[in-house]
């Protein structure tokens, strides 16, 4: 658990030295907010296919460790090389290959994660892991912060010299991860046996992914908050500040979201985590100054806290043991196939009327809320326990 949350920390680390400057890059490039819709969707539809792939790779007796090992160094190397992009283009080219790298390592390290610890402590387990994923992004934001407004780096320059923390991040999975020994014979079936599922996904485990899909449908990317703080006035230098603030609060709520889905199920704290999503995007289009809506993004960081360690969790709980990483290449995939509308949808209202951007992210999360308790049971967690 631990060894997987440091290899997150360094990677969101040189990713979010990255990540919050996207809009200016393109703006930089001639672009705007329907180019960065069209950037972050198909990054996350370009991943999608290979986070299937990389469920059933799992399941079926691939190294789960190798395929962490080699999605965390794809995306070290790709990062970077955005400080050389010329065009748009080129920007969705090395973002895809970053999100591609996240495809691979996705479901394998999931699967890790939540076969190395009881499933007593699983919510915890998942929210300790994403609240060091965003405390990365908390060193990340600050790094871009004094290379930018300390040391008057050049964007690119920055850009560039994220491949230290990723290469860091890639060495901790190299030396540091191990292996779980697998619940499955897969290792021993014979090669024409390990081309079928040897376990057939839950109803309700499909049902789980279709809330998945329905809010992934509404979750814009963080970066068009970001943006629109800027188009309130926010000066570029304080956005690499504005986004520290947010991954901060994602962090310190993380490992209590955790908890409370172990001590309260993990069901009741994803239907919260969903609610405080929508009522976040009910508040933001309210605002016309920058600081209200700085002040607003803890409750947004709210639905992280509780979702993230949450959602996870409810997934393990719901699927057996053998299919566990398809279970997680599914969320993962439906998550990203889910982005590249959501994202395209949102700058398209956006260009609009904030507003309505704003008002559909919130419905889609009132509406997964709504699926949520009708469409999936709360898991038996004594059975689950056994497993």
């Amino acid at each position: 658990m631990w060894a997987l949350g440091l290899v997150s920390l360094f990677t969101d680390a040189a990713s979010d030295m990255v990540y919050p400057l996207l809009p200016k890059l393109l703006a930089s490039l001639g672009a705007g907010a329907v180019a960065l819709g069209v950037m972050e969707g198909t990054a996350e539809l370009f991943s999608a296919f290979v986070k299937i792939w990389s469920g059933r790779a799992t399941d079926r007796g691939r190294s789960a460790k190798k395929l962490v090992v080699f999605g965390y160094g794809i995306a070290a190397l790709s990062r970077p090389l955005m400080s050389i992009a010329t065009h748009p283009w080129q920007v969705v080219v090395f973002r895809s290959l970053d999100r591609l790298g996240k495809g691979v390592r996705g479901a394998p390290r999931d699967t890790i994660l939540s076969e190395s610890v009881p499933s007593s402590i699983r919510g915890v387990a998942f929210g300790v892991h994403r609240g060091m994923d965003n405390l990365g992004a908390v060193v990340g934001g600050a790094l871009a912060f004094l290379l930018l407004g300390f040391f008057q780096l050049e964007l690119s320059t920055v850009l560039a010299l994220s491949v230290v923390p990723g290469l860091v991040s890639t060495a901790v999975a190299l030396f540091a991860v191990r292996d779980e020994p697998r619940k499955s014979p897969a290792r021993e079936a014979p090669a024409t046996e390990r081309t079928a599922p040897r376990e057939p996904l839950p109803g309700s485990v499909r049902r789980l992914l279709l809330v998945t899909a329905l809010f992934g449908l509404g979750a814009s990317a963080d970066s068009f908050l970001m943006a629109h703080m800027t188009n309130l006035g926010l000066r570029l230098s304080l956005i690499p500040i504005a986004w520290i603030s947010l991954q901060l609060a994602k962090s310190l709520l993380n490992a209590p979201g955790g908890a409370l889905a172990d001590r309260f199920g993990p069901k009741r704290v994803l239907f919260l985590s969903f609610v405080a999503y929508g009522i976040a995007y009910a508040l933001f289009p309210r605002t016309s100054s920058p600081v209200v809506f700085w002040a607003i993004l803890p409750l947004y960081a709210l639905h992280y806290g509780l979702g993230e360690g949450a959602e996870k969790a409810l997934l393990a709980e719901l699927c057996p043991p053998g299919a566990r990483g398809r279970a997680f290449g599914l969320r993962e995939a439906i998550s990203g196939a889910a982005l590249l509308p959501a994202n395209v949808g949102f700058g398209y209202l956006y260009a609009k009327d904030p507003t309505w951007a704003f008002a559909f992210s919130g419905s889609m999360a009132a509406l997964a809320a709504v699926a949520l308790v009708a469409l999936v049971p709360a898991p038996n967690r004594d059975a689950s326990r056994h497993r």
